[in-house]
């Protein structure tokens, strides 16, 4: 058996079944530099010239092509440091032109590998605090074995790690306000299993669990129907997917005709959330700025904005939809009420999607604030329209602007950044560079962290977290071209209810770390500006240079060069 191997850093992006370049084959040494408590990762690919079952693991794997050829890769390092580590196969989905690419970070312990077939394995690890040295050996030895042979030593991979002095804060812990959005009526559809149930909530702690970890700090209250109308999913015949959402609440209506609330399920979403540390923001999603009004229907008399608030009717024994304004104004009394009753109200915002109709935006912040039993409600919007921004920006308490947007107006973002608002800045299904495409140079999720310094914004906002078309492991391409795979979604799911990571999904978290060593570089004393003339304007150019030719794209001279940031980060850990 000949195995080869050559390392790679954790920007590197395979495409299955295209010829891998000898020069790239020679790549078998690796240094890598990180603080404690600073998550890395690199990467190894494998190959073998005959198809082989290979493990990570210490078990007896098999496959039921029953003893032949074996591979295990055994990763070693210091006995205090094992729990840290861990070695992953990458899996490969395709892509909208039938690439099949890496992405999803497998947590089976063996793989079949094809006969001279490249496969990727990712290798990811956290430095305690509490480590000692300066630098360890990451050790992977790689054993073969044919029927009932003694295993062979093939070869051993290492990786120098060298260990900075320093110690990042948890994320969960690190004021960067990232903000990607939950779907979880898409989570129970994907696992076949009834909303709100026992399992489902199983599921959401799962995934709430996973997304804390990377430093999320919005809960995603959703409190009516539909209010993306299932982004026009009823339009998609091609990889047909049901990406509509439902309200948390439950509505009764009871025999006397008067409006009441079940409020269980929305309390105990926001109770995981806020036991995994996501609670520093509430974000409430459904009853401003709802879309396609003309399109899906709006079931409510006389009220532009299409709520749609299904309810049980006690007296009739049947599900209707609310169609009056009046009770609608109570649905809303009741939830307000309820969130102060809780204490929460103050972490709460209502939040809109892109709105584009100022004079509805502002008659229905008039309905909803005469709902309100004269609290003080707060207000946030992801803004892509421009004459929307131009006139309201200044009105709302929180703003988050598409990449365009915040690129076209950098000043009056800064003026708003000084009236103590949090200001984010998002992508979605635009623009193409800098985003988080699978078709995405993977570098680009990692500068997520970057670009938010250098536009001295708060933090990140996506509308994904996880809402997967119908099949994500067998077709991610859904709506092309007006999305792009990989625009849906971060996360895979699991088939043991647990979210399975993606590299773009880690990537965003190194970027996030990223950003956490700069204002750390600010907090010693290096001014902001020579920060960006030092490293930033090197790396992602000049904000001067940076333009916005239209809404839904960018002009950006960032550097693809995944080495020229690890120089930049090791010499700030060294100023550090």
């Amino acid at each position: 058996m000949n195995v080869k191997y050559c390392l790679l850093n954790s920007d590197y992006k395979h495409i299955k079944y295209k010829e891998v370049s000898e020069n790239l084959w020679k790549r078998k040494s690796l240094q890598i530099t990180a603080a404690k408590e600073q998550k890395f990762a690199f990467q190894i690919m494998i190959n073998c010239d005959t198809e082989v079952f290979c493990s990570l693991d210490k078990n007896n794997n098999i496959s039921y092509k029953g003893l032949e050829n074996k591979l295990r890769l055994n990763l070693k390092v210091d006995e205090s440091l094992q729990q840290y580590f861990n070695i992953s196969f990458l899996g490969y989905v395709k892509d909208d032109c039938g690439l099949i690419v890496s992405d999803p970070i497998l947590n089976e312990p063996a793989i079949m590998l094809e006969k001279d077939i490249s496969q990727m394995l990712w290798v990811e690890g956290i430095i305690p605090s509490s480590y000692d040295k300066d630098s360890i050996d990451i050790v992977i030895d790689v054993y073969s074995q044919y029927g009932y042979e003694d295993e062979k030593k093939e070869t051993t991979i290492k990786v120098k790690l060298n260990i900075v002095n320093i110690c990042l804060k948890s994320l969960k812990d690190y004021d960067f306000h990232l903000d990607l959005w939950q779907h979880p009526s898409n989570w129970a559809r994907m696992y076949k299993t009834p909303l709100w149930s026992y399992k489902h909530f199983e599921i959401i702690e799962n995934y709430i669990k996973e997304l804390a970890q990377i430093g999320e700090k919005v809960i995603t209250l959703i409190v009516s129907d539909f209010l993306w109308a299932g982004q026009s999913c009823y339009k998609i015949h091609k990889n047909a997917s049901n990406l509509f959402e439902h309200n948390m609440v439950k509505i009764i209506k009871n025999k006397e005709g008067n409006i009441e609330c079940n409020f269980d399920n929305l309390d105990k979403y926001i109770e995981i959330c806020m036991k995994h540390g996501i609670d520093k923001e509430i974000a409430i999603f459904g009853i401003l700025g709802n879309w396609a009004a003309r399109d899906f229907g709006n079931p409510i008399k006389d009220y532009k904005d299409p709520i749609r608030l299904n309810y049980y009717d006690e007296k009739s024994d049947t599900f209707k939809y609310i169609t009056s304004k009046c009770d609608l104004k109570r649905y809303l009394k009741l939830l307000f009420n309820h969130l102060e009753d809780k204490k929460l109200l103050d972490k709460v915002y209502i939040i809109s999607d892109e709105p584009n109709n100022t004079e509805v935006y502002w008659e229905c912040i008039d309905f909803i604030n005469s709902a309100s039993n004269n609290k003080k409600l707060k207000y946030k919007t992801a803004l892509h329209d421009e004459n929307f921004t131009n006139n309201c920006m200044h009105m709302v308490d929180q703003i988050s602007l598409s990449l365009p947007l915040a690129i076209s107006n950098m000043d009056k973002l800064k003026d708003e950044k000084n009236k103590s608002k949090t200001a984010t800045w998002y992508v979605c299904c635009f623009p193409d560079k800098l985003n988080n495409f699978i078709n995405s140079p993977l570098i680009e999720s990692r500068l997520i962290g970057w670009f938010t310094y250098l536009f001295e914004l708060d933090g990140f906002l996506r509308w994904d977290y996880a809402i997967w078309p119908n099949n994500p492991w067998e077709n991610i391409s859904y709506k092309y071209p007006a999305w792009k795979a990989g625009d849906m979604f971060f996360v895979y799911p699991g088939k043991d209810l647990n979210p399975v990571r993606s590299i773009r999904f880690e990537n965003l978290r190194f970027g996030i770390q990223d950003h956490q060593l700069l204002k750390l570089l600010e907090s010693k004393g290096l001014s902001k500006n020579i920060i960006e003339k030092k490293f930033l304007e090197k790396l992602l150019g000049k904000k001067a240079e940076m333009k916005a030719p239209d809404d839904r794209s960018v002009e950006l001279n960032y550097s693809l060069d995944y080495n020229l940031y690890c120089d930049a980060l090791t010499e700030i850990m060294k100023m550090l």
